[in-house]
Formats: C-alpha cells, structure tokens, sequence
C-alpha cells in the first residue's frame, strides 16, 4: 500500500477532528452508547457494539475502514488521579536489601 505524505496529514487530521468531536460530545454519547464502542466517521457514530471484532467486522464490510475512528465509551465517568509517592523510593531500597 502506497501512502503519500499528504494523505497521511489528512488522515491525521481526519481522526484529530473526530477524536475532539467524541471528547465534546461525551456526555450525550455515555448515555446513548455507555459501555459499547463506537465507529465515528465525519464527527458522526455511524455504528456501536459491546464487541469491538463484531463491530470492526461490520465496519470492514463498508470499505475504507481507516476513515473511521474507534473508541470504547464507558457508561460513567472515570477520573484517574495519579500522583508521585514521596515514599517509593525508600520503600523500593529496603526491598531490594538497601537503607
């Protein structure tokens, strides 16, 4: 398969537009598709599914599955809270025999 630089910009670009389409919208899409995947062609769900190879599968049969982006979206949602622990360190020495 030959891709050129252009496309491969476009391409990028295309799923650039559709992933912040899906960060905007994902109120309104947990609550119509919360625990399924989605397929998002043109900032628009063109199909959903708790099976991603189901929903994959029917996408392929469209052809041009590469202009479709796939995301899985939960029913809620979840905050990651990450933090570095002042401890680790310390507790990671002692493991391994050290001070």
């Amino acid at each position: 398969m030959n891709v050129n630089q252009t496309e491969i910009i476009r391409s990028i670009r295309r799923e650039q537009r559709n992933s912040e389409w899906i960060d905007r919208s994902l109120p309104a899409l947990r609550k119509k598709f919360g625990d399924r995947y989605i397929a998002v062609k043109n900032r628009k769900v063109i199909d959903s599914d708790e099976d991603f190879d189901a929903l994959l599968s029917r996408i392929r049969k469209l052809g041009d599955p590469e202009w479709v982006t796939f995301e899985f979206v939960t029913a809620e949602e979840c905050i990651w809270v990450l933090y570095a622990n002042p401890f680790a360190r310390g507790v990671s020495n002692r493991l391994r025999g050290g001070g």
